[in-house]
């Protein structure tokens, strides 16, 4: 009998622990609709542009790459995430950030890159006093958008030319 209690305890407890994680929505299709630019235009599928979300600095959800056209270009819908090891209610830093795959293969290694971070984000999912769990919070309205710019070229030769002009200048 007390096996049977302990058991039952255990299930509880673990139920309780899987229904009681804190969640968001990770989907820029909603409210203000922040988008993710380049150079000015929505970011399209033809533009490589690849996003990751990390939660308190650890990869939340796989890099994806943003696909949607026409009016809905820029945007990202990847559901519902639940944070494990945190409860309704708590704060987490939620960083996005975004890449041009075509100038790096991950964020670290890319020349255009853009990132940003809803620090303090509280998690929805809060279990009321029935023990069911509420809806995620949204990262929009705190998520505003992110731009990523490529350099001109001007921009590169006049750094060349500031450096050939340092190293003329050492000679002498």
């Amino acid at each position: 009998m007390n096996k049977a209690i302990l058991a039952g305890v255990a299930f509880f407890a673990a139920a309780v622990s899987v229904s009681a994680q804190g969640t968001f929505s990770a989907s820029s299709a909603t409210g203000t609709k922040p988008r993710i630019t380049l150079d000015g235009a929505n970011v399209a599928a033809a533009d490589n542009v690849f996003v990751q979300i990390l939660v308190n600095g650890a990869a939340t959800i796989d890099p994806f790459q943003l696909t949607l056209a026409g009016a809905n270009a820029g945007l990202f819908s990847k559901g519902t995430v639940a944070v494990a090891g945190k409860v309704g209610g708590s704060a987490v830093d939620i960083t996005i950030r975004a890449w041009d795959k075509d100038t790096g293969a991950d964020f670290d290694s890319a020349k255009v890159k853009a990132s940003t971070t809803l620090s303090s984000f509280v998690l929805g999912g809060v279990v009321d006093a029935n023990g069911i769990a509420g809806l995620p919070n949204s990262i929009v309205p705190a998520f505003t958008g992110l731009t990523l710019v490529t350099p001109e070229p001007s921009t590169y030769a006049l750094a060349a030319l500031g450096l050939g002009g340092l190293l003329f200048l050492r000679r002498k």
